[in-house]
């Protein structure tokens, strides 16, 4: 039996490409070692992230992201026992803009091309949320979601 946990968070500061980057080499060679696979949005200073693995490694890694000071706003949205991996290779999806680039090894294009999965479990449709609702997007607190009017 696999466990399975979605959070979302904010960062407490900017994270540009490069430390997106960063944050997504050594994520990927720390799940790895510990089992875990599973799938990190990150949008506009707010990140979603689907983990899933066996029980012990998940619930520590997610004691190191309440722990860790670049996240704020922690919140646990979904957890549950499943039976077969969601996302069988842990991936990166976020938006690098135009920028023409090759994204790194391990990004995940679920922001630009999205889902086209039959899974309809809760943990796939909070992700299928974050990449579209407008309130997922710090800019959405701005008013720029709303009609103008």
């Amino acid at each position: 039996m696999l466990q399975s946990l979605v959070y979302m968070s904010s960062a407490t500061t900017p994270f540009d490409d490069a430390e997106l980057d960063a944050v997504l080499a050594h994520a990927r060679e720390r799940n790895t070692e510990d089992g875990l696979t599973g799938l990190l949005v990150a949008r506009g200073g707010r990140f979603m992230q689907l983990l899933e693995g066996p029980y012990d490694q998940v619930m520590a890694t997610y004691q190191r992201i309440l722990a860790d000071d670049r996240h704020d706003s922690v919140v646990l949205l979904a957890e549950e026992s499943i039976h077969t991996r969601r996302f069988p290779e842990w991936s990166m999806a976020y938006d690098r803009g135009d920028q023409g680039t090759e994204p790194p090894e391990g990004f995940s294009d679920f922001l630009p091309a999205g889902d086209r999965s039959a899974d309809t479990s809760r943990s796939r449709e909070l992700l299928r949320w974050f990449r579209s609702h407008p309130m997922a997007d710090p800019e959405a607190a701005k008013g720029k979601h709303r009609r103008a009017g």
